[in-house]
C-alpha cells in the first residue's frame, strides 16, 4: 500500500485525500477521527491514488532555492521590487521602501530568520494597502457589501468569509495573477450570500466572473507556484 501521511485539521468534517508533487499521499483527517481506519480507507483509494502518483511523476524535481532574493516581482499588482541589502550594526531588521520601487533590507542581514520575518511583515502591509482598496472595487462592482476585511497568512487558503460578512485575505495573492486576484475576491463576495459551495452559489460566481472555473483551476495549481523562498517565511 502507499505511504502516506496524516495531517489533522481543525476545521476538516470529513477525511480527504490530496497528493502533490512535493509532499505526496497527505490524509487529512477531522481532529479525533479514529486513525485505525486509515489503512482501509486508502485502500479503498488505491486506484485513484495510483493514477495520480504515475501522472506526477512526469514532473521535473528541480532544486527549490529557498535564499531570500534579491527582487521581489508581484504579479497581482504588476510590481518588481529589487531588493537592497544594508547591514547595520543594529541587532534587529527592518524593511524600507525606496520610491522607485525598491526596498531596502537594514540591520543584521545575515540572521536570515529576522529577515524573513521583516520581509514577510512588509509583504502584509503592503497586501493590506492594495488588495483592501480593490475588495472594495469588486463590492462595488458587484453590488455585494461584506462588513469588514483583513489580510492574513493562510497555509491552505486563499481567502474566507465568515456568517458575519468578514472576509480574511492571504497575502500570498500578491503572487498571483490579477484574473486570480478577482476571482478570489468575487468568490469570497459571494460568499456574503451563499455561506456554502451550493450550485446557487457557484452560478452566482459565474454571473460575475464567466471563466471562473477555468479560473479556478488554474488557482488550485498556483501553490506550486510560489517562490520556494517565500514558504519558508
Amino acid at each position: 500500500m502507499t505511504n502516506y501521511q496524516v495531517k489533522i485539521s481543525n476545521r476538516a468534517k470529513h477525511v480527504s485525500l490530496k497528493i502533490t508533487p512535493a509532499d505526496g499521499l497527505v490524509v487529512v483527517v477531522p481532529k479525533g477521527f479514529n486513525h485505525s481506519l486509515l489503512d482501509d480507507l486508502v485502500a479503498g483509494r488505491q486506484a485513484w491514488i495510483e493514477k495520480t502518483l504515475q501522472r506526477y511523476q512526469n514532473y521535473p524535481v528541480q532544486e527549490k532555492d529557498t535564499s531570500l532574493p534579491d527582487e521581489i516581482c508581484l504579479p497581482a499588482l504588476g510590481e518588481t521590487w529589487p531588493v537592497n541589502w544594508i547591514k547595520t550594526a543594529s541587532s534587529t531588521v527592518r524593511v524600507t521602501t525606496v520610491d522607485d520601487f525598491q526596498l531596502r533590507v537594514i540591520g543584521d542581514i545575515e540572521n536570515q530568520q529576522a529577515c524573513g520575518k521583516a520581509i514577510r511583515r512588509w509583504l502584509m502591509r503592503h497586501a493590506n494597502e492594495n488588495l483592501i482598496p480593490l475588495l472594495d472595487l469588486a463590492s462595488k462592482d458587484c453590488g455585494l457589501p461584506y462588513r469588514k476585511a483583513t489580510v492574513r497568512g493562510q497555509r491552505t487558503r486563499w481567502g474566507s468569509c465568515s456568517s458575519t460578512a468578514s472576509i480574511n485575505l492571504n497575502y500570498q495573492l500578491l503572487f498571483v495573477g490579477p484574473a486570480m486576484v478577482n476571482y478570489v475576491l468575487v468568490h469570497e463576495l459571494c460568499h456574503t450570500v451563499h455561506l456554502n459551495h451550493s450550485p446557487a452559489f457557484h452560478a452566482l460566481v459565474a454571473s460575475f466572473v464567466p471563466d471562473s472555473k477555468a479560473i479556478e483551476a488554474k488557482l488550485k495549481q498556483a501553490w506550486r507556484t510560489m517562490p520556494a523562498w517565500l514558504q519558508q517565511l
